[in-house]
C-alpha cells in the first residue's frame, strides 16, 4: 500500500530580504551628478539628468531632491553675478528707477500747482526740477551701459534652471512643451531671477524713454522748414518734458506758421495779447485754421523781451498758466514762432 504524504510549501517572510521601494542610488553618483548639473557645458548637464533617469520612476524622490539642490545652487551663482558691480553694471538702477518714478509723480504735482507767480515758490520749483534732472541723468547713464556680458551670463544660468524645471515636470508628469525652455519662467523660480528681471525691466524702461526722446529730436531736426531757434526751443522743452515721462512734442509746420504770424503781428502792430486786433486772426483757433492746421490746437503762450529760446522757456516756466501748457499731458504737436524779441508757442494734438 502506498502512503500519500501531502507536501506543503510554506514561505517564511522573515527569512527573505525585504523588497526596497526605491533603489539605492550611490551617494557618490548622486554627488557627481549634482556637480555636473552646475556645469556650463550642456552635454555635461544632460549626462547628469540621464544618470538619474536610468533608475526610472522609482528613483523619482531622490532625483527631485537633487534637482531642487541644483536650483538652489543656480540661484546662488546668479546672486553672485548680480551682486558684483563688475559683472552687473546695472545693480543700482532698480532702486534709482523706483525713486525716479516716485519723484516724478511728486514733482509733477508741483509743476501743475498754481503758485500765483510767487518768486519763492517758483525758485523752489526750479530746485525740485533740477534735482529730478540729476536723478534722471544718473538713471540714463547706467542704462546706457552695455548689457551683453551680463545677459549672456544670466542666460546660461536661466537655461540650466529651465532644464531643472523640465525635469521636475517630467517627474510630476505635468503637461508641458518639452521642446521649449521658458527662460523667464525659469528665472522666476528663484528670488535672484526675479531681481534680474526687475533690473532688466528698469533698464528697458529708461532706454525706451531715451529712444523716444531721441526719435522726436531726429524728426524735429529733419524739419527743413524750421530754423535753429524753433528747433532749439523744442529740444529744450522736450528734454524737460521727458523728466516727467511726458510724450515729446513734434514740430508742425502749419501750427508754427500760425505762431510765427502772431509774433510778427504783435511786433509790427505794437500789441501783446492772445487776442489779435486782426478780425480773421482774432483767436488762436482762428490763426491755426487760417494757417491750414488740420488738427486740434490746445494752448498758446506768448513772450516778449528776448530772442533767446531759453529766456522764453524760463519766463513761461515761472508763469503758472504758461507752465501748465508746456507740461500738459495731452498735446503731441508744437508750433513755435520766434520773431525778434517776440515768441508765440502753440500746442495741438494729432
Amino acid at each position: 500500500m502506498k502512503i500519500l504524504i501531502p507536501i506543503i510549501f510554506g514561505f517564511a517572510g522573515s527569512l527573505l530580504p525585504a523588497q526596497e521601494t526605491e533603489p539605492a542610488i550611490p551617494p557618490l553618483v548622486a554627488k557627481k551628478a549634482l556637480q555636473w548639473m552646475q556645469h556650463p557645458d550642456a552635454s555635461k548637464r544632460a549626462a547628469a539628468y540621464r544618470t538619474f533617469q536610468l533608475y526610472g520612476d522609482e528613483g523619482g524622490s531622490i532625483y527631485r531632491r537633487t534637482l531642487e539642490k541644483a536650483r538652489t545652487l543656480h540661484g546662488k551663482k546668479l546672486a553672485d553675478i548680480l551682486g558684483n558691480e563688475r559683472s552687473n553694471p546695472f545693480s543700482d538702477l532698480p532702486a534709482i528707477a523706483e525713486e525716479l518714478q516716485t519723484e516724478r509723480t511728486r514733482i509733477y504735482k508741483l509743476i501743475k500747482t498754481d503758485y500765483k507767480k510767487q518768486p519763492d515758490k517758483i525758485a523752489m520749483l526750479r530746485r525740485e526740477t533740477e534735482s529730478l534732472q540729476k536723478l534722471n541723468d544718473r538713471a540714463r547713464k547706467i542704462a546706457e551701459k552695455d548689457p551683453e556680458s551680463l545677459d549672456n551670463s544670466v542666460k546660461a544660468i536661466a537655461t540650466a534652471l529651465a532644464e531643472v524645471t523640465r525635469e521636475v515636470n517630467i517627474i510630476d508628469k505635468t503637461e508641458f512643451d518639452r521642446n521649449k525652455l521658458d527662460l523667464d519662467d525659469a528665472l522666476m523660480s528663484v528670488y535672484e531671477g526675479e531681481v534680474y528681471l526687475k533690473n532688466r525691466k528698469a533698464v528697458a524702461g529708461i532706454r525706451q524713454e531715451m529712444e523716444t526722446l531721441a526719435a522726436a529730436r531726429r524728426d524735429n531736426d529733419a524739419c527743413e522748414w524750421a530754423n535753429g531757434l524753433q528747433k532749439d526751443f523744442t529740444h529744450h522743452l522736450n528734454e524737460f518734458r521727458s523728466l516727467f515721462a511726458l510724450s515729446p512734442l513734434r514740430m508742425e509746420d502749419k501750427l508754427s506758421d500760425a505762431a510765427v504770424g502772431h509774433s510778427k503781428d504783435m511786433a509790427s502792430m505794437g500789441f501783446f495779447a492772445h487776442q489779435s486786433p486782426i478780425p480773421e486772426k482774432k483767436s488762436p483757433g482762428d490763426r491755426a485754421r487760417l494757417a491750414g492746421f488740420k488738427h486740434a490746437w490746445s494752448g498758446e503762450n506768448i513772450f516778449m523781451g528776448s530772442s533767446s529760446p531759453i529766456a522764453a522757456y524760463n519766463a513761461w516756466f515761472g508763469s503758472d498758466g504758461h507752465r501748465f501748457i508746456m507740461f500738459a499731458n495731452g498735446p503731441n504737436l508744437i508750433g513755435i514762432g520766434p520773431h525778434g524779441k517776440h515768441w508765440t508757442m502753440m500746442t495741438g494734438r494729432k
